[in-house]
């Protein structure tokens, strides 16, 4: 955390370099010329990406010139009395690339706007390979070397990864490296978080992130924002840098729970029908949303509620998460165990069994859960993939809290946009998707809210509602629940 001693105002950043490398290697320093930078990262995207925008007064477009393939060293800081690599967007020894001139807007006759997309040296690398080889061992191992390999992604970054607890053999015949890594994603397992399967593989400034959703929910809340609610001044009457870094600037709910979605998507229950060619076997997996919300890990840990109802439907007398015939899966495998000489075979072809249904539902909790859209003052340490906590007050007058309970509470940072202005004001912002995949108020009833013997006769419930007064049992409606 930034001491607010440090800081002149929430928001600061320094530029240390900003280079542009053409293809002759000649070098230009354009820190002068920056307007605004904007870096993106999100947890479903190999790589970062962005963009950067100058003030061209000396026509290095032409002059240099700029043609789409040059190198961006870049570094910028959140100033701070003891500089660490944390707390640094750092692309100085593995440069970004500049791949596409976006925009030339004139500004009078001696400068033009110019707009310059870029993005990551791996992601670069990825669209110039093909992966042909065979590889065994665990899979977060077999991650590291493809990421590594001079012959393919050749990356110095640092590499975080969450072990994993199985083994494989793949063997991958003429595949781009980022698409071998996200099926490595697929048949993955946790050695840390009960075997979870919901592994991911993304790209921060901070380096790559292999590791799942149990694994960000694990950490520690690493910043703790408060919807603003009054002044941003000190007992003193002076700026609170402190208090604004931890203010949250605005946020807005996105549209979410979407229950159709949940269901088609087999977020609440799904079959899986595994077909074993070499034994001719068929097995039947199920799954259910309830049965496994203790076994994942939540942002809200030890307060997180389900966002799905275990309430019965009244003509099925099934709830939802019984009806996994809602999403079936068919996957034709088979079971190397017999292929080994002795039966003894260490490696696992194929576990969708363990991954399919619990990986996609797990990602459709985060997708369909509580989102929302939040901006902060800028700090170069807040990254995607961390776990924060939010403090949203409550809007209704009969809350009998401070805080909103269902918006409030610990979130993952699924995608986030550092925005870096130079032009107008000095200014670094944020504006990030955070994502929680449970609630954390009361439960949700175990009994349904419509019971059959509470319906009237069909013919006659039209006419016994009266809207002018509301529901009643009488009416066929439980009082108060419609």
């Amino acid at each position: 955390m930034v001491a607010k001693s440090d800081l002149q105002f929430a928001g600061e950043f320094l530029i240390e370099e900003c280079k542009i490398v053409s293809v002759t290697g000649q070098v230009y320093d354009i820190v002068e010329l920056v307007e605004e930078i904007n870096v993106f990262e999100n947890i479903y995207t190999a790589s970062v990406s962005g963009d950067i925008v100058i003030k061209d007064t000396t026509n290095i477009v032409q002059n240099l010139p700029i043609i789409g393939e040059e190198r961006l060293i870049l570094k910028i800081q959140t100033p701070q009395a003891k500089p660490e690599p944390e707390t640094t967007v750092d692309f100085t020894l593995s440069p970004l690339i500049i791949y596409k001139i976006n925009s030339q807007v004139g500004e009078g006759e001696n400068a033009q706007i110019v707009s310059l997309q870029f993005g990551s040296v791996e992601g670069f690398r990825n669209q110039t390979c093909r992966i042909s080889q065979s590889y065994s061992g665990q899979p977060s191992e077999i991650v590291e070397k493809i990421l590594r390999d001079e012959t393919y992604l050749k990356s110095k970054k640092t590499f975080y990864f969450e072990p994993t607890a199985n083994n494989t053999k793949v063997v991958f015949p003429n595949i781009k490296p980022f698409k071998c890594i996200n099926h490595l994603s697929n048949i993955s397992n946790s050695q840390l978080n009960n075997a979870s399967p919901s592994y991911l593989f993304y790209e921060t400034t901070k380096g790559f992130h292999f590791r799942t959703y149990d694994s960000m929910c694990r950490e520690e809340p690493k910043f703790n924002f408060k919807e603003n609610v009054g002044s941003q001044l000190n007992e003193k009457g002076v700026v609170d840098v402190q208090l604004n870094l931890d203010t949250l600037v605005d946020f807005q709910r996105v549209s979410s729970k979407d229950t159709i979605k949940n269901l088609t998507s087999g977020m609440v229950s799904s079959k899986l029908i595994t077909h074993d060619v070499y034994h001719k076997r068929l097995d039947l997996y199920k799954y259910n949303y309830l049965d496994n919300f203790d076994r994942d890990i939540h942002p809200d840990n030890g307060e997180a509620t389900p966002i799905i109802s275990n309430a019965k439907d009244p003509d099925s007398q099934k709830s939802l998460t019984e009806n996994e015939d809602t999403k079936l899966f068919v996957v034709s495998t088979a079971s190397g165990y017999s292929f080994e000489e002795g039966g003894n075979y260490p490696y696992q072809s194929d576990n969708k069994n363990q991954t399919l249904q619990r990986r996609l539902a797990r990602k459709q909790q985060f997708e369909n859960g509580y989102i929302l859209n939040v901006e902060v003052n800028g700090q170069t340490f807040i990254q995607a993939g961390d776990r924060i906590n939010l403090e949203i007050g409550a809007t209704s007058s009969v809350t009998d809290g401070k805080d909103d309970k269902q918006l409030s509470g610990n979130y993952i940072i699924t995608h986030l946009r550092h925005t870096f202005t130079k032009s107008k004001q000095l200014k670094h912002k944020i504006v990030m998707q955070v994502a929680k995949d449970s609630g954390k108020s009361n439960p949700l009833p175990d009994v349904g809210i419509l019971q059959s013997n509470q319906l009237g006769p069909e013919k006659n419930l039209a006419k016994s509602i009266d809207v002018s007064a509301g529901y009643s049992v009488d009416q066929g409606y439980v009082d108060g629940v419609i």
